[in-house]
C-alpha cells in the first residue's frame, strides 16, 4: 500500500491482506537499514487473525521514497502524519532495534 507523506510515497505491507482501518491496527517498524520484509511472518499472522496490519518502509528505506530522516523525533512525526493518512485512530506498535525507539517516541507523542 502507497500513501503519500509529506509529498513522497510511503510504502507499507499489509500482510496479504487489504487493510482495514476499522480493525485493530498493527503497526511494525523495522530497524536501521532493513525495510518492512523483516516482518513478512509476523505481518501474515496478524493480517490473518483479524488486525489491520502497516509494516512500514521508513523513508529513505526500501519502497519508501524520500530521503532517510535524521532523528528518531522526525521518524515518529512521519509515523504519525502516515497513521492519519491511513485513517488509524488507534494502534500498537511493534518495533526492532532503531524501530523500537520510533515506536516509544511516537507513544510519547500521541499517547491517545
Amino acid at each position: 500500500m502507497l500513501l503519500n507523506i509529506h509529498g513522497h510515497d510511503a510504502y507499507c505491507y499489509t500482510g496479504g491482506k487489504p487493510f482495514d482501518a476499522a480493525l485493530p491496527t498493527a503497526v511494525f517498524i523495522h530497524g536501521a537499514q532493513n525495510d518492512h520484509s523483516v516482518w513478512i511472518l509476523q505481518t501474515r499472522y496478524f493480517a490473518h487473525h483479524g488486525f489491520g496490519v502497516l509494516a512500514v518502509d521508513l523513508p529513505g528505506h526500501g519502497r519508501s521514497k524520500g530521503a532517510a530522516l535524521a532523528s528518531v523525533e522526525d521518524m515518529a512525526e512521519w509515523l504519525l502524519a502516515l497513521l492519519d493518512a491511513a485513517g488509524v485512530q488507534k494502534a500498537f506498535f511493534v518495533g526492532h532495534s532503531m524501530g523500537s525507539l520510533v515506536a516509544l517516541e511516537t507513544c510519547a507523542k500521541a499517547p491517545e
